[in-house]
């Protein structure tokens, strides 16, 4: 089994807590460009980004936005959602 490539894994976490300390600032602009980046990798990435995207990234910052009670369909970006979704669903909650 492939592993992930652990600075890439890392740069994913370093991003989500950007995410997570700008929403917890209200700092819009910074949280809506980190999003947009996610949402970048996600589209234009190779296998290794997308799945940490999805893997490391989104699970780190839905769950932050679940515990707050965040919009999820109005925060994340159509991709990012999608991938959220399939997670939902994937983990049969």
């Amino acid at each position: 089994m492939k592993t992930f490539n652990e600075t890439l894994v890392q740069k994913m976490e370093r991003l989500a807590n950007l995410t997570i300390r700008s929403l917890q600032s209200g700092k819009t602009a910074c949280t809506k460009r980190c999003l947009d980046l996610a949402e970048q990798l996600l589209q234009k990435g190779n296998t290794e980004m997308k799945n940490a995207i999805t893997n490391v990234y989104l699970y780190s910052v839905s769950h932050y936005l679940e515990l707050n009670r965040y919009p999820m369909a109005k925060l994340l970006p159509v991709s990012l959602h999608k991938e959220y979704v399939k997670q939902i669903n994937t983990s049969g909650v």
